[in-house]
C-alpha cells in the first residue's frame, strides 16, 4: 500500500473523531495535533528505553506503547499532509528515494 493510500483512510478515521468531538480540523490544529503525538511518541520512547519512569508497565506494554504512539504520530503526519495538500508519495520520492541513483538502494556509494 503507498502512502497516500494511508493518508485517505487515516484522514477518513480523524474526520469521525473531528465531527464526533466537534473539532474544526484546520491545518493548525492538525500540526497541533501533531506536536502533541510527538510529544507523546518522546514519552514513550524515554520509557522504553529505560530513560524514563516505567509508569507501571511492563517490557511488552512498553514497546506496545511506543508503537501505538509512533503510529499515532505518522498517522497524523499523514493527516497534515493531506489537510495542506502534499502528495506524500511525490514528496517521500522526491526528497529521499532521489539518492538511490546517487548511492545505491543499499545507502553505499557507487
Amino acid at each position: 500500500m503507498e502512502l497516500s493510500e494511508y493518508a485517505d483512510r487515516i484522514d477518513h478515521i480523524s474526520a469521525g473523531y473531528s465531527r464526533a468531538y466537534d473539532v474544526d480540523r484546520t491545518p493548525e490544529w492538525v500540526l497541533l495535533k501533531l506536536t502533541e503525538e510527538v510529544g507523546e511518541l518522546a514519552q514513550a520512547w524515554l520509557t522504553a528505553s529505560g530513560q524514563g519512569r516505567d509508569r507501571g508497565l511492563d517490557d511488552q506494554q512498553k514497546e506496545q506503547a511506543l508503537a501505538a504512539e509512533w503510529a499515532d504520530a505518522i498517522g497524523m503526519l499523514l493527516v497534515f499532509a493531506r489537510r495542506t495538500g502534499i502528495d506524500v508519495d511525490r514528496a517521500i520520492a522526491d526528497k529521499w528515494l532521489h539518492w538511490e541513483s546517487v548511492h545505491g538502494a543499499a545507502g553505499q556509494a557507487r
